[in-house]
């Protein structure tokens, strides 16, 4: 969150979005999932409906509804880091590794230690604001 001058005040819930959304679009259903560790929350006209909408809308609820239980992602920055949480600082260089000459089986080792370190949830809203982590256009999403 580091520079992205996040106001809790001004995050508009997951449940208040989709209500405001589906005023405008009752026809829209939920997309039929059973991937726990889907990041989005999909939804869309029914199959051979008549809807004046085409294609999807997807709810990203990692604030107010976390997954991170269930998330089975991780992220390779261009530096050569792996970064096991967007939410989180914590990163292993995979490039120094490399560049160190460790084998395969190293560097399988050292991403084996970052997903093993990688937590159950985030720290919440209140917390995360204060933590250094760097911005999403440096981690590139």
């Amino acid at each position: 969150f580091t520079g992205n001058r996040f106001d809790r005040e001004k995050l508009v819930s997951f449940d208040d979005t989709r209500r405001r959304v589906l005023a405008h679009a009752p026809e829209l259903v939920r997309s039929a999932s059973d991937d726990p560790s889907e990041v989005g929350k999909s939804y869309a006209p029914p199959p051979g409906s008549d809807s004046r909408f085409a294609g999807s809308v997807s709810f990203v609820t990692s604030m107010t509804q976390p997954f991170c239980g269930d998330c089975n992602r991780v992220r390779l920055l261009a530096d050569g880091s792996l970064k096991v949480c967007l939410f989180g600082n914590a990163e292993v260089s995979l490039r120094d590794a490399m560049r160190r000459g460790d084998s395969d089986a190293q560097i399988a080792s050292l991403i084996a230690e970052a997903l093993g370190r990688k937590k159950a949830r985030h720290a919440g809203l209140d917390a995360l604001p204060h933590l250094p982590n760097r911005s999403m256009i440096q981690i590139g999403g």
